[in-house]
């Protein structure tokens, strides 16, 4: 269950796409075997890490000019590993993530600001068990040999702007209401 809160985020970052607003925009080819879309909570004030084993992740930009790409992630939500079976079922329930009803996650950019070399902060739109809100995401691309990226980065959100977690679990003192996605993209040429 305490994996359960993470997954929310995770979609947030998730969840990243980009889709460039150039005619000279590229589309990538994201390396799944070395991208990971992870999340931590804490549950009664102790840090609990989880990821998603099922994802898929759109970037289209220029390389030049990657603050006019654009970024989509979405989450299979019932792909979620809290570490345990245990978790794992109690996170698929209605009063977490509902996967039965909204399977996936999605985030959507709308635009990219670039803040240094290498840092840009992905502003888009978040829909996790069907409430969407914006979600700012900041990042780091890193040149990688070959022409690639690595797109990496972390992003805070509220499981209670998700309705993830009532009940017992909705005490913030159980379980934190802030989670934290995690996630590095490879993306090739």
């Amino acid at each position: 269950m305490r994996f359960l809160l993470t997954l929310a985020f995770f979609a947030a970052i998730a969840s990243s796409t980009l889709s460039s607003t150039t005619a000279s925009a590229q589309d990538w080819k994201v390396d799944y075997r070395n991208s990971q879309i992870a999340f931590i909570i804490k549950q009664m004030n102790v840090p609990v890490e989880g990821g998603f084993a099922r994802y898929s992740v759109k970037a289209a930009f220029d390389a030049a000019k990657p603050e006019q790409g654009t970024f989509q992630v979405e989450l299979d939500i019932a792909s979620i590993d809290t570490g345990s079976e245990e978790g794992d079922g109690e996170a698929k329930r209605p009063a977490w993530f509902d996967t039965a009803r909204y399977p996936k996650a999605r985030f959507v950019s709308k635009s990219i600001k670039r803040n240094n070399a290498g840092s840009f902060t992905v502003n888009g739109d978040l829909t996790l068990k069907g409430r969407t809100r914006p979600l700012s995401v900041p990042v780091v691309m890193t040149p990688q040999r070959g022409g690639g990226w690595l797109v990496s980065g972390r992003a805070v959100m509220k499981r209670s702007q998700f309705d993830i977690g009532g009940g017992e679990w909705a005490d913030p003192t159980v379980v934190a209401d802030d989670l934290e996605a995690r996630f590095k993209i490879l993306l090739n040429p």
